[in-house]
């Protein structure tokens, strides 16, 4: 024991011969070396006080100035008696000492200590016969201590008195309680942390204990001993631990009991995806309480664990609350996004906890958007215009209605707004459902193309659509949507191999393990047990644990516990605002399946499915746009000179150039057979192809190249009677009216790839135009008629004919210049202005569609071409074609006076046509009465030229005063920007103002009244 006296020693044991301080040394000593619980013994012997090196002074247990405290005298006077019992035994080793034996007989020592003197006397109290071991030379060495850098800067330090009672220990705070002398003074019964911290963790993990239980009437859990407390705390403070207990056990118990709930059969997909995410999130968690359970040693240190997560729980304990009062799971995401943007302003844990879970729980709606738009193969029912749909896509009968009522029901597919949560902008959701929509009509009428294949999709590695909270993951993102889209265009390009049908599967669809086959044929006995052995083996092996941590489980394992300061993060850069993180998370993948899916379908429409010999078609027969047709109808209907097609008994019909004669007959309507007999060939004959159009006939184009000599016109187009109302048959009964030839009509039915494009409503649209323009190509040929049958006062002469009337002449000329310019107006200005712009639009969209992947390429390669750049955006679509189509429709029904709106003013047109009608008809019946076949109708007896002329003036001069304030009117309106033209070509929907053919009619008022001559007539008979 060379080094005992070493205080540096490590292995060296200090006064190791040396007695027990308590058999030498007095209470002095002892008092100096544990100040803090020094007794002081009065003289009647009844009360312990603390001294001033102790508590004294603080009056804290209501004692007097000097630190009395009667109510701890009991407490400690059974502790010394106890001390005192124990610890009496025979002299020797485990004697009393003296001092301690009669502590009133040394109370002059004890109340005025001196070091000298208690060290004299602890040596007197020594015989010098005693053993070495019990002896003490009184000097007390240094005890080893470690040396520390802490300690050296704060040098030597005194030991710090207690100031509070809960400093003092357990047993003096709960002496004090026991005193009666606290605030709320209550009886209790004490328990041991250890027992009371396993009953409060078993509680905060949702589980019934000894001292607490689940009561099913009040959905709680409630305390079984109320009254209840540890060493060291009060009620009042057991009682808040016990709260945040309970609070997080209730919280527990409702998440646990939502998701049972969920998983049943009335349940939606997102209700279970939350469901699932709660137990995630509960089980998360209790693991984390669990794994802290073994190094709690008090209460503090059990609320320090639980309060963390009785925060998230209550916090999702409220947030599901809401979320299961949703009656939809559109309502139930908009209500999640809403509480994840609340988020933002809470703890960094909880902001990304609720990211996480409104990524889980959107998962399900995702996955439906994605296989809507083919990134994902379609599980379960597929979506067909013969089934009910799914999700935001629902199916039913797209009704239209026609002029006479009669409804078209055709099944089709419908943006089911409602559907869609309303964190969705409406025009990504306008794109998905369009993009979706022509998706199938590749699968349906092109099953072999690339975008219909979903082993080629697969292939090219399509994005996963999810939400984007950052910008890091944001451009991750659109380098994944460039890849799939140059892989996608090179697919469709044809350069990229496709997987051969019977490639392996991806390892990740596997176990990895080697597979066993169990062939018995051709193989010998040592090779089947072999086989045998190593699957038996195989089997015998443990299974693997798969342990399956989601983002949300790492999300609390790390960050449910750290501080503050620790889970800051770099806010250098700003997130993205949450109005944007659905545009930015969603968009880009929409936006290019959209672009590819479009340029496909526009592609195919104007290759294979001739797209532009349609609506070339539809140009020159239903809106007149052919003039060998229009000839060949015109005489056809109305050249009296014709054969007549009448079936009369007796008659044999000759064979020649037959028509209807309209104007030139008593009998009407004609039968169908005459119909197919006047009209046959009109059509096929005078069909143009747009291919030919382009060469001059002298250049060497064939004539009989331009025409279709074929009856299979596309469409199989042919002439059609109109299904009319009683009243409008009434109407068509009299050749002399304008509506004699109502019941005619063109019949096109578009191929079904076209039919999104060439609906119901358009075909409605081209329809009233042709029966418009069927009436001004009679009024046409019925004023050149005129003209010819009401001779000049020159003509007259010569021909020895009765000079007509000034009125007669006048009326001819007038009528003459009326129709003419209405004409000229409708087919020059009314129609041909908006179609050219149409037709502009139209070969951009078929360069773009057909010079796509070109444009991709140069797009891809050269990123300083703005022009390129702007024109991505306004890809072509066939719902945009459509559109544009209906747009011009209705801007040529502006221009020819048919909207609804216009309706006076096209009545008065057809009133001012009667008109000329009637007085040809008089002309008719004057020159019949001269060739002896007087057959002048009772009707017309009391019309004369002189009356017909003034009404056809008082018309003219009223259409044009309409027609002045029509144009005054569009001209105050017209927008300040860009042009209604140019909002037609670019595609813009946003049309402030009136459309082109509202601002052209000053062209029809210059082209009716350029000198004023109506307007100077209208001012000087101002009864009009």
């Amino acid at each position: 024991m060379a080094n005992e006296g070493d205080a540096g020693s490590l292995f060296g044991i200090p006064d190791f011969g040396r007695v027990s301080s308590w058999l030498e040394s007095g209470l002095l000593d002892l008092n100096r070396t544990h100040p803090l619980f020094s007794i002081d013994v009065t003289k009647n012997n009844t009360s312990l006080v603390l001294l001033p090196g102790g508590l004294g002074g603080l009056g804290a247990f209501g004692g007097p100035g000097n630190g009395t405290t009667p109510a701890l005298a009991p407490l400690l006077r059974d502790c010394d008696r106890d001390d005192d019992t124990t610890s009496r035994g025979d002299a020797g080793f485990f004697r009393i000492p003296p001092l301690l034996k009669d502590p009133a007989s040394n109370i002059a020592e004890v109340q005025d200590p001196e070091p000298e003197h208690s060290e004299a006397g602890s040596e007197a109290l020594l015989p010098p016969e005693e053993d070495p071991w019990l002896g003490d030379d009184g000097s007390v060495p240094n005890a080893p201590e470690t040396k520390t850098w802490e300690k050296f800067d704060q040098g030597a330090q005194n030991p710090l008195s207690p100031v509070f009672i809960t400093e003092a220990g357990p047993v003096a705070f709960d002496a004090w309680l026991a005193s009666g002398r606290a605030s709320s003074p209550t009886e209790s019964d004490v328990l041991d942390d250890a027992s009371y911290c396993a009953c409060l963790f078993a509680l905060a993990l949702g589980r019934s204990s000894l001292l607490f239980s689940w009561d099913s009437e009040k959905r709680s859990f409630v305390k079984t001993i109320a009254r209840l407390r540890t060493l060291g705390l009060s009620l009042e403070l057991i009682g808040c631990i016990d709260r945040l207990c309970l609070d997080c056990a209730n919280s527990t118990k409702r998440l646990q009991s939502f998701a049972d709930r969920a998983y049943s059969a009335a349940s939606t997909p997102a209700r279970v995806a939350l469901a699932r995410v709660v137990d995630g999130l509960v089980l998360a968690l209790q693991s984390e309480i669990n794994s802290r359970n073994h190094g709690v040693r008090s209460i503090l240190q059990l609320q320090a664990i639980v309060q963390p997560v009785q925060s998230v729980l209550s916090y999702f304990r409220d947030l599901v609350g809401k979320l299961a009062r949703q009656k939809s799971d559109e309502a139930m995401l908009s209500c999640l996004f809403q509480e994840a943007q609340s988020a933002e302003y809470r703890s960094v844990l909880l902001r990304e906890a609720t990211r996480e879970v409104l990524r889980l729980v959107s998962q399900p709606w995702i996955d439906s958007v994605q296989e809507w738009l083919g990134f994902k193969a379609e599980r379960g029912l597929v979506i067909t215009k013969k089934g009910p749909g799914k999700g935001f896509v629902k199916v039913a009968d797209r009704i239209w209605i026609d002029d006479q009522g009669y409804e078209l029901e055709e099944p089709d597919f419908f943006l089911d707004e409602e559907k869609l949560p309303s964190f969705v902008p409406q025009d990504i959701a306008q794109a998905l459902f369009e993009t979706g929509r022509n998706l199938r009509f590749l699968r349906e009428h092109h099953p072999k193309h690339p975008l219909s294949r979903q082993s080629v999709v697969v292939l090219a590695k399509p994005p996963e659509i999810e939400w984007q909270f950052d910008w890091d993951s944001i451009k991750r993102l659109e380098t994944k949507i460039s890849d799939y889209q140059n892989a996608l265009s090179r697919a469709i390009q044809g350069t990229v191999l496709e997987a051969e049908p019977d490639a392996p599967l991806p390892s990740s669809w596997g176990s990895g393990e080697p597979a066993y086959k169990f062939q018995f044929l051709l193989r010998s006995e040592a090779e089947i047990t072999a086989n045998v052995l190593a699957s038996i083996n195989q089997l015998n092996q443990p299974p693997k644990a798969v342990l399956k941590t989601d983002a949300l489980t790492v999300l609390f394992q790390t960050r449910l516990y750290q501080k503050g300061e620790q889970q800051a993060e770099d806010n250098e850069r700003l997130p993205p605002h949450w109005s944007l993180v659905p545009l930015l998370s969603f968009g880009p993948a929409v936006d290019v399946q959209s672009r590819l899916v479009n340029q496909q379908c526009m592609r195919l429409l104007f290759t294979s499915h001739d797209l532009r010999v349609h609506i070339d078609l539809l140009r020159q027969y239903f809106l007149m746009g052919n003039g060998l047709l229009c000839s060949r109808l015109s005489h056809s209907l109305f050249d009296p000179d014709l054969e007549t097609a009448e079936r009369k008994a007796g008659v044999a019909l000759l064979g020649g150039s037959m028509g209807l004669r309209l104007g030139g007959r008593d009998s009407w309507p004609p039968a169908s057979s005459e119909l197919r007999l006047a009209l046959m060939g009109v059509l096929s004959d005078s069909y143009e192809s747009p291919s030919c159009r382009g060469a001059p006939m002298g250049c060497g184009r064939p004539v009989a190249a331009s025409r279709s000599y074929s009856s299979d016109l596309p469409g199989d187009l042919s002439f059609a009677v109109r299904d009319l109302s009683p009243k409008e048959i009434d109407r068509c009964m009299d050749p002399d009216s304008i509506e004699a030839l109502d019941f005619l009509q063109l019949s096109y039915k578009p191929p079904s790839p076209l039919r999104p494009i060439m609906t119901p409503v358009v075909l409605l649209k081209y329809d009233r135009i042709f029966k418009l323009l069927l009436r001004v190509l009679r009024m046409l040929y019925v004023v050149n008629q005129l003209f010819r049958d009401v001779p000049s006062g020159r003509s007259s002469r010569r021909r020895g004919t009765p000079q007509p009337s000034n009125a007669s002449a006048r009326f001819c000329i007038e009528a003459r210049h009326f129709v003419r310019q209405i004409a000229a107006y409708f087919f020059d200005t009314g129609i041909a202005v908006p179609w050219r712009r149409f037709e502009d639009w139209l070969d951009v969209a078929e360069a773009e569609a057909l010079g796509a992947n070109s444009s991709d390429d140069a797009a891809s390669n050269n990123d300083g071409d703005l022009r390129l750049a702007e024109e991505k955006p306004n890809i072509c679509s066939p719902a945009l074609l459509r559109d544009r189509q209906e747009q011009l429709l209705d801007d040529i029904m502006v221009g020819l006076m048919l909207r609804k709106r216009q309706l006076p003013v096209l009545k008065l047109l057809e009133e001012t046509f009667s008109i000329i009608l009637r007085f040809v008809e008089q002309v008719r019946t004057g020159a019949q009465a001269q060739a002896g076949e007087n057959k002048l109708a009772d009707k017309d007896a009391g019309e004369t030229p002189e009356k017909l002329y003034a009404a056809f003036r008082k018309n003219v001069e009223v259409f044009i005063t309409v027609c002045r304030g029509l144009g005054e009117k569009s001209a105050t309106a017209a927008p300040t920007g860009k042009s209604s033209g140019d909002a037609y070509f670019m595609g813009s929907d946003d049309r402030r103002g009136p459309s082109p053919a509202e601002n052209s009619i000053e062209q029809l008022l210059l082209r009716l009244d350029i000198s004023g001559f109506y307007a100077k007539k209208g001012t000087s008979s101002s009864a009009v």
